[in-house]
């Protein structure tokens, strides 16, 4: 009796364990794309020596220019990874100017797959100098506090846990 309940306990972890992987490697990025991490986001910045202003995923007219020179249809290579695009929007503090880089995330649907980035910098003049216009706003210099509520902040913080103003990091 002992036996046949320690091999039905064998018989459960094993079909629970098939389960968790397919969810975790299988179901899970088909059916949820890979999402950034802010660390990423400003690890990659403060190389260019920028700070985040915003990111956002793309639109569909944005997807159709195609940067990432994806091939369309059926193909192995969209079988097997899982993509997610952004637009990422920097403050160059040297240049006094904003930067629009494209991020292509990309995970594989593998065990133990990694995450590949792939950034491109944006340099059409027309639509940087669009963004100059969209974005220009008065620049406040936070050290220790919101300057619209007066909590005290860190500077690392991109957004006031008290009010919800959005801060450069």
């Amino acid at each position: 009796m002992e036996n046949n309940l320690f091999l039905i306990l064998i018989s459960i972890l094993i079909v629970l364990s098939i389960w968790f992987l397919i969810i975790t490697y299988f179901l899970n990025p088909l059916f949820f794309k890979p999402k950034i991490r802010t660390y990423e986001l400003l690890n990659f910045l403060a190389k260019k020596q920028c700070s985040l202003v915003a990111y956002k995923t793309l639109t569909k007219k944005e997807k159709q220019k195609n940067l990432f020179n994806q091939t369309k249809g059926l193909t192995r290579e969209n079988i097997v990874n899982v993509k997610s695009e952004y637009k990422i929007i920097g403050f160059s503090k040297s240049k006094n100017t904003y930067k629009i880089y494209w991020l292509q995330l990309q995970t594989t649907l593998t065990l133990f797959a990694k995450r590949k980035l792939a950034f491109i910098e944006e340099k059409d003049a027309d639509l940087l100098k669009k963004l100059q216009k969209e974005y220009s706003t008065e620049l406040i210099h936070v050290t220790d506090k919101c300057p619209a509520c007066t909590k005290a902040i860190l500077t690392t913080e991109t957004e006031c846990k008290n009010c919800g103003l959005h801060i450069v990091a």
